[in-house]
């Protein structure tokens, strides 16, 4: 709304209802009758001195006021206005002087002479009012001398008295006696009514100007001075009262002139003063800084706690001591180096000293010494802010322990921005790629690309990142000297305070070995390093993708007749080479989409997809007749038979390991007829499937009947000889069947969820009997606990052992859970998640059957385990098959690289340990060692082996 239509502020309605009464005042003596408004001029004649004296006075007072201030920062154009009330004054005593009856001044007195000294002052008056409230911001930035302001002013005062006093024949006549004003005269009145109202109508827009104070004292002067002008222009003699209430209005003007005058210029500064006192006081107050006020010699002459008051105990005792009195010499120096630098520079900013607080605490404060503005002659005085940076200090400490660690990383360390330009390597980069750090500045890290990782690879990386999250994955690089490296890149989006992204973190790891060494795993795990064919473990991954695809399949299963005989009499080098030469002969008489695979020893598998029986059958004759053409091995010509069994998918078996059962049992049904032909699974080998339903039967009542119990078979620290621990093994031995295999209790157990409450039930009867034996004495051991794939898919799982391990009071760094690698790797993250609890509880973890399964490096690195347990098929012939050593050395050199430890299990004869031992593998356990025991027999092995001695 503008401003003239708002509601005005509390001063401007104040004078609005002073201006208003005098209006209404002016208007009433205006138009009531008087019976006659003429004085006696022995009566008008003093009041009007008294009258005009006091305007003079006021008006004096007025320029006095101004001009003893004229070196100050005044208000605009207040020194013009100061300037024309002197003018003014000096009219109005000519004009008082000039009247009819007073004594002549220069020339006879006449009222049209006091008239043309009345109109000039008014004029001057007006003018002046005028010009002050019509002042622009410009003229306010301009200065100008307050001599030549009054010298501008007092000339034309001058003139005018020099055309009144000389001649004022030739001037405008403005009273005739016996007639009263003329035109001219009360024409000026209404020209000066005008120029008033202007001037108070331009006050009253500036009311809400902040830069223009008490305006609605100028406003108030100036609409009265105009009021004034209306008893001016009506009187009809010079005695008239008219005349002596417009000199009342006058001098009324002029009283709030001169308020606002003396507001301006004296109360109004002094009020700013108290006012920039008061808030510097608060200043100081809330200053967060220490400040002190101290001479060139380091004296504390002032003292400003204000908030940090609590870091400055007896502030008022420092005033005369010197900062060596109360500082450590270094840092007493420190003041005084800062305290001469800013004599000589003025300034001196950034020195930092130490300072022990009363409680004892050691803080830095960061210095700011600036010289103060003295007299001459007096001496140098400085003020000194001294700021606590003690929490800036340390977070910097912090960055540059980061950086030293950014810069010393092993791990390669690249930052880019959100375009890709790389803004940072750390030397670890140079080291890995060999790229200076000046070579690759701005450039994009794809100078880095292979053209081995694919575009989808890049794809995925920046369709995370363009959303703010991180991205983890794997790239093949190359170095500048053409090398391939595989990285394991780890990307983070950078964001500053206010969350948004500026940066792009690159944390790089070089997994070439790991890698490599994954993929001689991966390919001794999944082929035959022998015949090249894929093994059972890449059969069973094959079949398991066909199966999600096709209606049917058949399963061959082969083994070779009297192989052992073979292997006896003419040696393992002749029976390698006729196992070589059967692999080729069935993958050359294969289609490309059957799957030949070596089981084991003297045994083959074949997968033929979308076989139903007849063609099985017709394959396997096909096969037999080709396995029985002589081979020539040197000197020596062999004629090889096999027994063939088949099996049908889904009908024999709905899973690999049904089906290869099945196969088996097929097979084995043709070995008991004769050998050397086919034979399909049927209803008659059924019997084992029976057995398994009714052990599934009996095994839900197991545990309510106590069939279940544990034995416990030794583990032995392969370098001190020590028993280190034991496995709790289950075992069941049913009142018909009598012992039954874990082997084959066990999946039926996990198949039909028995395996919860076994489980439980296995965890706390192991910890159990734990805790007695080491009540017993026995030395401090790990016992280790198998976990099926079932038990650790339970989300309370930690949260079971955790309970568990409180209820046996058994510390938990003497449980070891053992859980297989399909196990841990059936749900990654969860396993993940289980096992950082698990870690948290302080339980060891334990790689059961390590190579068996799918030796994901990967995971194996994010899960953190403790051990790894090498199976005992890699043991069982490791003292003569090159395959299992090669095995075995490369998971014993894998579990060192990790940092976990190694634990042989199936160790059967002292030349498997001797080997395991010479290649640095940690523990074994197997019958070499011990069968497993019941609880007392482990617990007088165990001290029997104390009392004999270590040893192995």
């Amino acid at each position: 709304m503008n401003n003239t239509l708002a509601s005005p502020p509390p001063p401007a309605r104040h004078a609005l209802r002073i201006v208003g009464g005098l209006a209404v005042l002016m208007v009433a003596l205006s138009l009531l009758p008087l019976p006659d408004r003429t004085l006696a001029p022995e009566t008008y004649l003093p009041l009007h001195t008294v009258l005009e004296t006091l305007a003079v006075v006021i008006s004096a007072m007025i320029f006095a006021t101004v001009w003893s201030l004229r070196h100050e920062s005044l208000a605009p154009c207040t020194m013009l206005l100061a300037c024309v009330f002197l003018g003014s004054a000096l009219l109005d005593v000519s004009h008082a002087l000039s009247y009819a009856g007073m004594p002549d001044y220069v020339t006879p007195g006449s009222t049209e002479k006091a008239i043309l000294f009345w109109l000039a002052a008014r004029l001057l008056v007006a003018l002046g009012l005028l010009a002050f409230a019509w002042q622009s911001r410009a003229l306010a930035r301009r200065t100008h001398s307050p001599a030549l302001i009054l010298a501008a002013v007092l000339v034309p005062v001058a003139l005018v008295h020099l055309a009144i006093l000389g001649n004022a024949a030739w001037l405008p006549r403005t009273y005739v006696p016996g007639q009263g004003l003329t035109g001219f005269k009360v024409g000026s009145e209404y020209v000066l009514i005008t120029l008033y109202l202007l001037a108070a109508f331009k006050l009253w827009q500036r009311l809400r100007e902040p830069g223009f104070p008490n305006a609605a004292l100028f406003f108030m002067a100036a609409a009265i001075a105009a009021m004034s002008e209306v008893f001016f222009a009506r009187y009809a003699r010079a005695s008239d009262l008219y005349n002596l209430v417009g000199h009342l209005y006058k001098v009324l003007a002029f009283v709030y002139l001169y308020r606002a005058a003396f507001a301006n210029t004296v109360r109004q500064p002094y009020g700013q003063l108290r006012t920039a006192l008061t808030r510097q006081r608060a200043m100081l107050a809330a200053l967060p800084d220490l400040l002190f006020v101290v001479d060139g010699e380091g004296r504390y002459l002032e003292v400003h706690a204000g908030s940090a008051g609590g870091l400055l105990a007896g502030a008022d005792g420092l005033i005369g001591k010197t900062v060596k009195d109360v500082m450590r010499p270094r840092e007493a120096q420190t003041v005084l180096q800062a305290l001469q630098e800013a004599g000589h520079q003025g300034i001196s900013r950034g020195k930092i000293i130490a300072l022990e607080l009363p409680g004892g605490e050691l803080r830095s404060f960061e210095l700011s010494v600036a010289r103060a503005m003295v007299d001459e002659g007096d001496r140098p005085l400085f003020v000194v802010i001294s700021r606590d940076v003690t929490k800036r200090e340390k977070t910097a400490q912090t960055l540059r322990m980061f950086s030293y660690a950014v810069a010393q990383s092993p791990a390669t360390i690249i930052i880019t921005d959100l375009d890709a330009r790389i803004t940072y390597v750390n030397p670890a980069f140079a080291q890995h790629t060999g790229y200076g750090a000046s070579e690759v500045m701005g450039r994009n890290p794809r100078l880095l690309k292979s053209g081995k990782t694919s575009e989808a690879t890049y794809r995925a990386m920046w369709s995370e990142l363009v959303q703010g999250r991180p991205w983890r994955g794997e790239v093949i690089n190359l170095t500048r000297a053409g090398e391939e490296t595989v990285d394991l890149l780890l990307i983070h989006p950078l964001r500053d305070a206010t969350g948004a992204v500026t940066h792009y973190l690159s944390y790089q790891i070089d997994v070439t070995a790991e890698r490599e060494a994954s993929r001689r795993i991966e390919h001794l795990v999944n082929y035959d390093q022998l015949t090249g064919l894929p093994s059972r473990r890449k059969l069973m991954r094959i079949f398991e993708q066909m199966a999600q695809q096709r209606a049917h399949m058949a399963l061959l299963w082969i083994d070779l007749d009297h192989f052992k005989d073979i292997n006896d009499s003419l040696g393992h080098g002749v029976g390698d080479q006729l196992l070589v030469q059967t692999a080729r002969r069935l993958r050359a008489a294969l289609d490309e989409q059957d799957i030949v695979s070596r089981h084991s020893g003297d045994e083959f598998t074949l997968l033929l997809p979308d076989a139903q029986a007849d063609e099985a059958m017709r394959t396997a004759q096909r096969l037999l007749k080709l396995l029985c053409e002589p081979m020539q091995f040197a000197e020596h010509t062999i004629s090889s038979t096999a027994s063939i069994g088949v099996a049908l998918f889904p009908h024999d078996g709905r899973d690999f390991e049904a089906l290869l059962k099945s196969a088996e049992a097929a097979a084995y049904q043709v070995k008991q007829q004769g050998r050397n032909h086919a034979c399909l699974f049927t209803a008659q080998m059924q019997e084992r499937a029976t057995r398994l339903l009714a052990l599934n039967n009996a095994l839900k009542q197991a545990l309510a009947n106590g069939e279940l119990h544990l034995v416990y078979q030794p583990q032995q620290d392969l370098v001190t000889g020590a028993i280190i621990g034991a496995e709790a093994l289950l075992r069941w031995t049913h009142p018909r069947w009598g012992a039954i295999s874990p082997a084959e209790f066990i999946p039926l157990a996990e198949s039909n969820g028995l395996i919860i409450p076994i489980g439980e039930w296995v965890l706390r009867t192991a910890l159990g009997q734990l805790r007695q034996w080491l009540d017993a004495g026995l030395p401090p051991m790990v016992l280790a606990v198998n976990l099926s794939a079932v038990q650790f898919g339970q989300a309370n799982l930690p949260a079971l052992v955790h309970h568990a391990l409180r209820e046996a009071d058994v510390p938990a760094q003497r449980l070891a859970l053992e859980l297989t690698e399909a196990a841990a790797l059936k749900a990654p993250n969860a396993a993940a998640q289980h096992m950082q609890e698990l870690r948290a509880l302080g339980v060891q973890l334990a790689i059961d059957d390590f190579g068996t399964g799918y030796s994901s490096l990967s995971y194996l690195k994010r899960f953190k385990i403790h051990k790894l347990k090498i199976d005992q098929s890699f043991v069982h012939d490791i003292h003569v098959d090159p395959d299992d050593q090669a095995i075995v050395v490369a998971i014993i050199q894998l579990a060192r690289g990790l940092g976990v430890r190694t634990i042989a299990e199936g160790v059967e004869t002292a030349e498997q340990r001797d080997f395991l031992l010479e290649h640095g593998c940690t523990e074994i356990q197997g019958y070499h060692l011990s069968q497993p025991l019941a609880a007392p027999q482990f617990a007088q092995f165990v001290q029997q082996h104390r009392a004999s001695g270590p040893g192995r």
